[in-house]
C-alpha cells in the first residue's frame, strides 16, 4: 500500500499525522464491507445473500463507508507511525476524515509522543546532613506501650478517669442518615486510654460512675476508617455499667519474656533503642530520597503527555470519591496534578539514568530481596518465590530494586551539607 504521510509538530508533545490512502485501496475495502453486508442481510423479495449490490449500496452505503473508514484507519495508522518513527505515548484522536472526489481517503491523527531525554542532568544535587540521637524519653514511651499492652484491668467503685476502661450500654437516639441498623449496643468496653477511641467518648465519659447516663453526640471524622460513618453525626444515650482501672505490670524480665522480643528487661530496652534508631534512619533516608527526586525533576523538567496526566487524575478522582462522594473534581485535579506529573517524570528519568550510568538489577539483587522477604514472613525461599510469581509481583520487585539503586547512586553523588545552626533570638 502506498500512503502519503505528512508529519507536523504542534505544541509540546503533540504531533499531527495526515495520511492519504489511495483510491484503489479505499475502493477495495468498501467493496469488501459491502460484500460482507450483502452476505449477512435479508431484503424483502430476495434470498439471504442474493440481494442486488445496488440495493445494498443504497440502503447501507453510509454505514459501510463508516465501517470501511474504521478498518482503513486501523490498518494504515500503525504503518504511518512506523514509517515516521514516532514513539507514541497515547492512542490517537482522529480528525478531518474525508473521502476525496478521486476516491482516496484523507484523515489526520492527532497524537502525543514520548518525551525525548538526551541526558539526565544530576549535577549539583544537595542534601542536608542530619545528625540524630535516640532520646531516653523516646525509649520510655515504648516501654510504657509494652506495659500497657500486657496490662490487666480490675473493677473500681469510683468515677471514670482518663486511662480507664468503661463498660457501657449504648442506645441510638438520633441517626439522620440511618447508617446503623441496630438501635442498641450492650456491654461495650470503651478504652479511654487509647488515642484511637472516639474523641467524644474520651472527653465526656471521665467523671461518670456506674449507673449514670449521658447523651453524647459523636461527629465522625471525614476520614473515619469505616466509610459508612465518615462525616456522619450520631447521638447516643450512654449508660455506664462498670468502671475498670488499668493495672500496669512492672517493666521487668518477666514482661520482656512475655513480649517475645527479649529475655531480660535490659535486652528489651536495648532492642527498643536500636529499633527507634533504625526507624529514624529509615525516615531520614526517605526524606533524602524525596528531596533527590524533587531536585532531579526540577533540573530535568521534561514534558509529560497530557493523556497520561488525565488518566492519572481520573484514577485519583475515582478513588477520592469513594471516600468523599461530595468532593469537588476540579479541586482534586488541581491538588494532585503536580504530584502526578513529578511521579511520571521521575519514572522516565529513573529509567533513562539507569541506562545512562549502566545501573542494572542483577539476579543476585532479586535473590537477596526474595531471601529477605522470606525471612520476614517466616517462609522458605522457594515458598516466597512461588508466592511472588503467583501474585505477579516479580516485575514490581525488579522495578523497586532498580529505583532503590538509582536513588542510592544519586544520593551518593549529591553534596552533603551540615544543617544550618538555629538562630538564637
Amino acid at each position: 500500500m502506498s500512503l502519503k504521510i505528512d508529519l507536523k509538530e504542534k505544541e509540546g508533545l503533540v504531533r499531527e499525522v495526515t495520511i492519504e490512502i489511495p483510491a484503489e485501496t479505499v475502493k477495495s475495502e468498501i467493496e469488501k464491507q459491502l460484500a460482507e453486508v450483502r452476505r449477512k442481510v435479508t431484503l424483502k423479495g430476495f434470498r439471504k445473500g442474493k440481494a442486488p449490490m445496488e440495493r445494498i449500496k443504497s440502503i447501507y452505503g453510509n454505514e459501510v463507508k463508516a465501517t470501511a473508514a474504521d478498518e482503513l484507519i486501523k490498518n494504515t495508522y500503525p504503518e504511518a507511525i512506523k514509517e515516521k518513527v514516532i514513539k507514541v505515548a497515547a492512542p490517537p484522536m482522529v480528525t478531518d476524515l474525508k473521502f476525496n472526489d478521486d476516491g482516496s481517503m484523507l484523515y489526520t491523527a492527532r497524537v502525543e509522543v514520548m518525551p525525548e531525554i538526551e541526558r539526565v542532568d544530576y549535577s549539583g544535587l544537595e542534601l542536608v546532613k542530619t545528625e540524630f540521637e535516640v532520646e531516653d524519653h523516646e525509649v520510655e514511651e515504648v516501654v510504657q506501650y509494652y506495659r500497657m499492652r500486657f496490662s490487666d484491668v480490675q473493677k473500681v467503685e469510683r468515677e471514670a478517669q482518663n486511662k480507664d476502661v468503661v463498660t457501657v450500654d449504648l442506645k441510638k437516639l438520633h441517626d439522620p442518615k440511618m447508617i446503623m441498623k441496630e438501635n442498641a449496643f450492650n456491654d461495650m468496653d470503651i478504652d479511654l486510654g487509647r488515642e484511637t477511641t472516639i474523641k467524644e467518648f474520651r472527653e465526656r465519659l471521665p467523671g461518670m460512675k456506674a449507673g449514670e447516663e449521658k447523651e453524647i453526640e459523636v461527629k465522625y471524622a471525614d476520614d473515619y476508617p469505616d466509610e459508612r460513618f465518615a462525616g456522619a453525626s450520631i447521638k447516643y444515650l450512654v449508660k455506664v455499667k462498670e468502671v475498670k482501672e488499668r493495672v500496669l505490670p512492672e517493666f521487668n524480665d518477666a514482661l520482656a519474656k512475655q513480649s517475645g522480643q527479649a529475655e531480660t528487661a535490659l535486652e528489651l530496652k536495648l532492642k527498643i533503642r536500636e529499633d527507634i534508631k533504625q526507624e529514624k534512619e529509615n525516615q531520614l533516608k526517605k526524606q533524602h530520597k524525596n528531596e533527590i527526586i524533587r531536585q532531579l525533576c526540577r533540573k530535568n523538567e521534561i514534558p509529560i503527555p497530557e493523556a497520561w496526566v488525565d488518566d492519572y487524575l481520573k484514577g485519583v478522582v475515582e478513588d477520592y470519591k469513594k471516600h468523599y462522594p461530595n468532593s469537588d473534581d476540579k479541586k482534586i485535579r488541581e491538588s494532585y496534578r503536580e504530584t502526578g506529573i513529578d511521579a511520571m517524570r521521575w519514572n522516565l528519568l529513573m529509567y533513562q539514568l539507569s541506562k545512562q550510568e549502566n545501573i542494572e538489577v542483577l539476579p543476585s539483587d532479586t535473590e537477596n530481596w526474595i531471601k529477605s522477604f522470606a525471612e520476614s514472613n517466616g517462609a522458605t525461599v522457594e515458598q516466597a518465590r512461588e508466592h511472588l510469581n503467583r501474585t505477579g509481583k516479580t516485575e514490581q520487585i525488579r522495578e523497586a530494586i532498580l529505583e532503590d539503586k538509582v536513588l542510592t547512586f544519586l544520593i551518593d553523588s549529591a553534596e552533603m551539607h551540615n544543617a544550618a545552626p538555629e538562630k538564637k533570638e
